[in-house]
């Protein structure tokens, strides 16, 4: 389906609950269609008389949501007249600059589950009917105001859980991503062009085989580019999702005091005697923009008894599923079997930092010995008592995620995964096309890969899409979204 094809309805009004259900200050029931000052006009009245549909656009005007806005309000005496339902501020926004480059109307007014209901039920009871998830933002794809890549970061938005995350999901919707894609798919159509005109040159020999070889070298840039783009999934899926950071080491070495200073507050229970945590204890903190997933495990002993043992299982457990190993090692002493068995179980997990907390005391641990078990691990000193080392700490879990690349300013990522599988698809059909032309196959072949990775990547922005794949990316949405 093309944009504005198929069986999506664009002539009608929608309306929906943008705000949370529940208590608080402002609740906000928003409209959009060709109706929307209509029906503006059926339910406000405004304090000075005038109707929705003489607003200007882009102002906000002060009255009352009435069952008759035709009618006067009714007063403490007299005959029953039009019923306030609230007391609100409304806003026009005309097409086309607004959200859906329709006519848009929000109405903000007292929350709670009452007066919204009786607002949205109002609205529908005038021809406007609720709105689908995402339909708001559908319409502002199916509209032309924005592309599936900018849709989609609208969700990512709303989903962000750090700085970094937001960041990354504002670049894409102001186009940052968009206009890459777009700039690889320019590039392609001006490559086929030029394969095309090899396929009907083709008895000029000499031009041919100038032309294979510029063909060959742009599709050998582009599939970089690519790959590239692609390698950026995994970082994108830290900031959306998080990773799981488990902190480790044998009883009484600070494990939850150290997440107790990454989490700037006193979750976890600390005492002098060893083995105070008998569970994993699991908290989401904000470490240098990325969302962490912070998990304190029971200190990794031999031991009888029954709590204290099932709370050593579940430290196992976690260490196997974690995304990072924060091992925790004590400088006041040498180290002891329960850290050698813990050595053990994290020797194969590559994403481990070694950590020597109490850097206060005296030195008492074998530094070369913890070098010779993991030579190629990061070593990072801390003291979580005195708050010391622990930048420094926060610093090299974003290196690893980040692989050192610390994301700049206009840092883009793939959001999800239908985009990384239309971007493998678009660079399958470019090595195809690659290897074809050093194998010095049909060009005929080179352009059909090169016709392929030409729609995968439309697919990305949305130039063509299902409706099936459009429901898809909006089904998770909110309403009001």
């Amino acid at each position: 389906m093309t944009k504005g094809m198929g069986t999506i309805k664009l002539d009608d009004t929608i309306v929906a609950v943008s705000t949370p259900i529940g208590e608080g200050g402002i609740g906000i029931v928003r409209l959009s269609g060709k109706d929307a000052l209509g029906i503006a006009d059926r339910i406000f009245l405004s304090k000075d008389g005038e109707t929705p549909s003489r607003f200007k656009t882009y102002t906000v005007h002060y009255g009352h949501i009435v069952e008759n806005a035709q009618c006067p309000p009714q007063k403490l005496a007299g005959p029953p007249m039009a019923e306030i339902i609230d007391e609100v501020i409304l806003t026009v926004m005309r097409a086309p600059r607004s959200y859906t480059k329709e006519d848009v109307v929000e109405i903000n007014c007292h929350s709670g589950i009452v007066p919204l209901k009786k607002i949205l039920d109002l609205v529908m009871r005038n021809e406007a009917r609720l709105a689908e998830p995402g339909e708001f933002t559908k319409r502002a794809f199916l509209n032309g105001r924005i592309d599936i890549l900018q849709a989609e970061s609208v969700l990512d938005i709303i989903r962000a859980k750090t700085d970094l995350s937001l960041k990354a999901a504002v670049n894409n919707l102001g186009g940052l991503f968009s206009k890459k894609i777009d700039n690889i798919r320019n590039e392609l159509v001006g490559i086929l062009a030029h394969i095309e005109a090899t396929i009907d040159f083709s008895e000029e020999d000499d031009v041919d085989t100038l032309r294979k070889k510029d063909i060959f070298k742009k599709l050998a840039k582009i599939k970089k580019e690519i790959e590239k783009l692609i390698s950026t999934a995994d970082e994108g899926k830290v900031l959306r999702q998080g990773i799981k950071a488990v902190i480790c080491g044998s009883p009484n070495v600070g494990k939850s005091s150290l997440m107790n200073v990454l989490l700037n507050e006193p979750r976890a229970i600390v005492t002098h005697i060893p083995g105070t945590t008998r569970d994993t204890i699991e908290e989401v903190v904000n470490i240098k923009g990325i969302p962490v997933i912070l998990v304190d495990t029971a200190g990794i002993s031999s031991t009888n008894h029954p709590a204290e043992k099932e709370g050593v299982e579940r430290s196992h457990s976690s260490i196997k599923r974690a995304d990072l190993v924060i091992f925790l090692l004590d400088y006041g002493r040498k180290m002891n079997r329960h850290d050698l068995k813990i050595i053990q179980n994290i020797k194969d997990k590559n994403n481990t930092i070694i950590v020597i907390n109490k850097n206060d005391l005296r030195k008492n641990i074998d530094i070369g010995l913890v070098r010779k078990f993991f030579p190629k691990r990061p070593i990072v000193y801390v003291s979580a008592l005195n708050l010391q080392g622990i930048d420094k700490l926060e610093n090299k879990i974003r290196d690893m995620i980040f692989k050192g690349r610390a994301p700049s300013p206009d840092f883009i990522s793939i959001s999800n995964d239908r985009q990384l599988g239309k971007l493998r698809s678009s660079l399958d059909d470019i090595k195809t096309a690659v290897d074809s032309l050093r194998e010095r196959v049909s060009m005929d072949c080179v352009s059909i890969c090169v016709r392929s990775s030409i729609e995968s990547l439309g697919e990305i922005i949305g130039d063509t899409v299902t409706e099936e794949a459009l429901d898809k990316i909006f089904s998770e949405f909110c309403i009001g979204k």
